[in-house]
């Protein structure tokens, strides 16, 4: 890590307001092996995923330990976890259905996360003005969820 000095103003200031609606995130059901999992699609994130909880919820579907355990990354120093275990299963939404791999990790709050790898190959576009998740073409209604200031 590189070492770094930061120049300090003599006064400090209040951090500026992020209006609600600039905090929206856009979440649509996603159904995983044909169970309704509440996804928040993350243009942030490399990886696409689901929880042990959801998985639990779909006990039919076998994980398996992952010969090389990778790290979930979050944007800060310090923020991670491990995934040790994945699976393969059945993504369909209105505009698609494919066989996927999934990481199992502790999420917080959603079911299923979508990142950017499963977006690239199924030319997603995340469309906040109309409030819809395009997939392979096909409009997908979104609901938007508005993060609070503890939240990122």
């Amino acid at each position: 890590m590189r070492k770094c000095t930061l120049k300090v103003a003599k006064t400090s200031r209040v951090r500026p307001v992020v209006p609600k609606d600039q905090k929206e995130c856009l979440v649509t059901y996603v159904k995983v092996n044909g169970q309704d999992a509440w996804t928040l699609w993350d243009s942030g994130s490399t990886t696409t995923g689901i929880t042990p909880a959801f998985h639990q919820y779909l006990a039919n579907i076998p994980v398996f330990a992952l010969e090389d355990p990778h790290i979930l990354q979050l944007g800060t120093t310090g923020s991670r976890a491990n995934v040790n275990y994945g699976l393969y299963t059945q993504i369909e939404t209105q505009g698609t259905t494919t066989r996927e791999y999934l990481d199992v990790a502790n999420f917080d709050r959603y079911d299923m996360i979508v990142g950017t790898p499963y977006m690239y190959r199924n030319k997603v576009k995340l469309d906040f003005e109309k409030k819809c998740v395009v997939v392979n073409g096909v409009s997908v209604p979104a609901t938007p969820v508005i993060m609070n200031d503890t939240d990122g």
